[in-house]
């Protein structure tokens, strides 16, 4: 009000101008909600308006998509929070990135683990980790180690690639002819 965007927005007297109006009325109302269902009960470590963004960052259009099923969806772990995909991919399953290397300098890895948590969670049917065999940091070649939450999952439920037998050249030939039918079959042609 004190800005006099309302106002503007008022005079300007178009569905847009309204439409803008009406969502940050939205935005408000919601802003009021939120203090008053957590007033008193939000730690020191983060604002009451920090949070509250959070939470508004996470409503976005993945909520409103009606078939997702043909779609990728690539968000950072925070944002997938209460969100639930047929594949997950965890990228990055690292050693210093999850966890990250500030975290565990400072012997404080729970939070990560609580994220990875998160991530591995949102995994209807299947989940595929991946990390880096060498990654270049700082201008120099570095070899990642995987990441110690790998290590804290059942053993009999990760598979890992580089223990895999290898596949015989008839049953390359065989996935290729296959790939190739699919991509065909997407194309439309045959």
């Amino acid at each position: 009000e004190r800005s006099g965007y309302l106002e503007a927005l008022a005079k300007e007297g178009t569905p847009e101008a309204e439409a803008r109006r009406d969502n940050l009325l939205e935005l408000m109302a919601s802003a009021r909600d939120f203090h008053a269902a957590n007033e008193g009960t939000l730690g020191e470590d983060r604002s009451e308006l920090e949070l509250f963004l959070d939470q508004v960052a996470l409503i976005s259009d993945l909520d409103s998509w009606e078939d997702r099923t043909e779609r990728v969806s690539l968000m950072t772990v925070h944002s997938s929070k209460g969100l639930e995909f047929p594949i997950v991919f965890l990228v990055g399953m690292e050693e210093g990135l999850l966890p990250h290397q500030s975290s565990v300098d400072e012997d404080n890895v729970e939070e990560e683990r609580r994220l990875a948590y998160v991530g591995i969670t949102r995994a209807q049917r299947e989940l595929i980790f991946s990390l880096a065999k060498e990654r270049r940091q700082f201008g120099e070649v570095i070899n990642p180690e995987p990441s110690r939450f790998l290590f804290e999952l059942p053993a009999d439920d990760v598979q890992w690639e580089n223990q895999k037998p290898k596949a015989t050249k008839e049953e390359r030939q065989q996935k290729a002819q296959v790939g190739i039918a699919n991509l065909r079959g997407i194309l439309g042609k045959k």
